[in-house]
This record gives C-alpha cells, sequence and structure tokens, in this order.
C-alpha cells in the first residue's frame, strides 16, 4: 500500500478501549499494529508507520530490526526521517534533481498524513479518563503524539488486575447463548484464554476443557457432541480443547433434538400441557371441578360395589430418587457408591462420581426408573 486511505472523524479501532478496556487490550493492540504496519509500506519498508507508535526499545525489538553491522556491532533499523528539511533543487538543476525533490516531498507529506489518521483512530477508541490523563491544558490532545498515546496505554491497560480476573472465569463458566453458534463461543474462550496466558496464569488442557463443557450445558446438542468426544477421548490426560472445539463443530449441528433424546417420557412431557390447562382457570372454578369429580366417582363406585384399592402396580414411596451417571435416576444407588463407575477409574472420574443430575458432567443417563 503506497498511501493512507483518508480517515473520517469517528473512525476507530475495533474492539475499542471504552469498556473493559484490558480485557480486551491485547486484541485492540494486535489490530493497531496491523494497521499500522500495512501503511506506506512502498515508503518506509515492511514495518509501515509502527516506529511512530513504538518507543525506542520496542522498535529494536522487531525481528529483523537490529542487525550487525560489518564489525558485528549490533546496529538498529533507522526509521523514516520526518525531520531533515528537504532541500529545494537551486538554479537550472538537472530534471533527475528536480523529480527526486518532488518524490521526496510526495513521500513525507504521505507519511504524515498516515501518522495523523492513526492519531484520529487512536483517540477515538479511547475511553475519556485517557484522554483527560493525557491531555495538554490548553491544546487538549492536539500537542500529543502517537508515540505518546501508546506509551499510556501500555502502561495502563497491559496488566490484568483482579477485578478482570473475575470477570474472566466468570465468562468461562456462562452458558452458550443462543444467538452464538459453536466457532464463536470457542472464539470467546480462545481469546479469554489467551488473556490468562498473556498474565502469566495460563490455563491447563483440562481448565479449558472443563469450561467449554460447562458453557455447553443447556445446549442439548453441544452436549451430545461432547458425549462423543468423551467416548473418543475416554483418558482425560488425552483431551485438548482443540480437539474438543473440532467435535463439537463437526457434530453438534447435525444432531437433531427429539422427545427421546432430551429425556422426557410421554408422561412427562404431557404433564406441562395439563398444568397449562389447569393455570387458565381460577382456583374457585378448580375446587368446584374437583368436588364435582369427587362426587361422581363416589357415586359410580356405590353404583358398581366396588372398593378402593391401590392398583397391583402399586408401589409404596421409598423416598427421592438419587441419581447414577451410568444408570439415571433411580432409587437404588448414587453414582458415589456405584460399583460400574468405581470399577472404571479410567473411563469416570470423581466428577462424575459426585454428579447430581445428566447434565454436569455432560453425557449423563437422563434415564428415570420408578
Amino acid at each position: 500500500m503506497y498511501s493512507a486511505t483518508s480517515t473520517t472523524s469517528n473512525e476507530a479501532f475495533e474492539p475499542n478501549l471504552k469498556s473493559t478496556p484490558r480485557l480486551v487490550y491485547q486484541r485492540f493492540r494486535h489490530n493497531l499494529i496491523d494497521y499500522a504496519s500495512g501503511i506506506c509500506n512502498e515508503i518506509t519498508g515492511s514495518t509501515g508507520i509502527v516506529a511512530f507508535i513504538f518507543s525506542a526499545a520496542q522498535w529494536a525489538d522487531i525481528p529483523g530490526n537490529s542487525i550487525p553491522n560489518a564489525a558485528g556491532v549490533m546496529v538498529i533499523q533507522p526509521i523514516y526521517d520526518l525531520t531533515t528539511p528537504i532541500v529545494a533543487p537551486v538554479g537550472a538543476a538537472a530534471n533527475a534533481a528536480v523529480k527526486m525533490y518532488e518524490i521526496a516531498r510526495f513521500e513525507r507529506n504521505e507519511v504524515q498524513k498516515a501518522i495523523a489518521a492513526l492519531k484520529r483512530r487512536l483517540i477515538n477508541s479511547l475511553p475519556p479518563s485517557a484522554i483527560s490523563e493525557l491531555s495538554h491544558p490548553l491544546y487538549g490532545m492536539m500537542t500529543v503524539s502517537p508515540q505518546q498515546i501508546f506509551a499510556h496505554l501500555e502502561t495502563n491497560y497491559s496488566v490484568l488486575n483482579q477485578e478482570d480476573f473475575d470477570v474472566i472465569f466468570t465468562r468461562l463458566q456462562a452458558p452458550k447463548l443462543a444467538t452464538h453458534d459453536y466457532q464463536a463461543l470457542a472464539e470467546i474462550h480462545r481469546d479469554l484464554h489467551s488473556l490468562l496466558a498473556g498474565a502469566g496464569q495460563p490455563s491447563t488442557e483440562f481448565s479449558k476443557t472443563s469450561y467449554f463443557i460447562q458453557a455447553l450445558r443447556d445446549d442439548h446438542q453441544g452436549r451430545e457432541a461432547v458425549t462423543i468426544f468423551i467416548r473418543a477421548h475416554p483418558l482425560v490426560a488425552t483431551r485438548t480443547f482443540i480437539d474438543l472445539v473440532a467435535m463439537v463443530i463437526l457434530h453438534a449441528p447435525t444432531i437433531i433434538p427429539t422427545t427421546a433424546t432430551l429425556g422426557y417420557s410421554n408422561a412427562l412431557s404431557a404433564a406441562p400441557t395439563a398444568s397449562a390447562h389447569a393455570v387458565v382457570m381460577d382456583e374457585s372454578a378448580l375446587a368446584q371441578l374437583i368436588s364435582k369429580s369427587q362426587k361422581d366417582l363416589a357415586a359410580l363406585k356405590k353404583k358398581n360395589g366396588t372398593i378402593s384399592v391401590p392398583p397391583a402396580s402399586f408401589h409404596p414411596p421409598r423416598g427421592s430418587l438419587k441419581y447414577c451417571y451410568k444408570h439415571g435416576y433411580q432409587h437404588s444407588h448414587p453414582g458415589a457408591v456405584c460399583k460400574v463407575l468405581l470399577g472404571s477409574p479410567l473411563l469416570y472420574s470423581a466428577q462424575h462420581l459426585a454428579a447430581k443430575d445428566h447434565l454436569t458432567p455432560a453425557g449423563g443417563n437422563p434415564a428415570i426408573q420408578g
């Protein structure tokens, strides 16, 4: 790209720093550097105008910018010169000298326009607090250079604090939104783990996969895809975030939810319908209906000479249902004492043993037995 595209006064980098600046700063920084390095390349080289936002130390650290000279001394690549006056040719100068003068003036003008456009984008991306801190009492942001703005951002937003960590872990535990597809969810988690790694707190593969599985707890297709993943990788040590995301993206969209796969019996699925009809009645009408039904039933029993006895299949209540990851909801045993789970420690972890329902961890048996 030879010249900078002119920008309007409201252009800004995305994401900008007006909200949760520390949490988006790494992405903002990458976008800023990508933009700056892609401008005026035919004039300044492959680094574009990055030299006009980086500090001297940052400029020297760019790969290839520090090279040894003939004596073996490391020499830092010079930045494009904006300060030395361009001397106009005098008298009857040769056409070549005049042409070189015109080219030099044009190129410097292009670089200066690019720096000005970059500064406008930076200012439009800043939170009000940063503008307040950087502004000159009389001249506002006019006398502040892009390099000074960038140095301020590096100092104030490149290090996470405790509040930021709390937000990160809250977002990692949040369920997948209906408006997000699986790629979007993976991107969110990938960015959050990248923030943790950049802060010196890298996540383990176990943590990454656990958070992603937890985010799918309310998504039936995602849970089914997780079950496929767990079966393909029965050993926890072999499970990776990349493999999990690939498996979910591949299988989840193709899974069609049904009443059976959602874990509802005909009776259970009919119950909400009956409840819905009951809601439309007021208490008085419902009481009258119950009273009339009881009288009709008593009259019918008297006529037929029958007595009230429980059906042959009736079983007295045996207390609340217990849950086992392998055997579902039943009265027999909880998962913590299940012989099948305890007998397969490589397949079932402590999380499976402690499961309270079929949603966490994903893939539990949703069946309800007597």
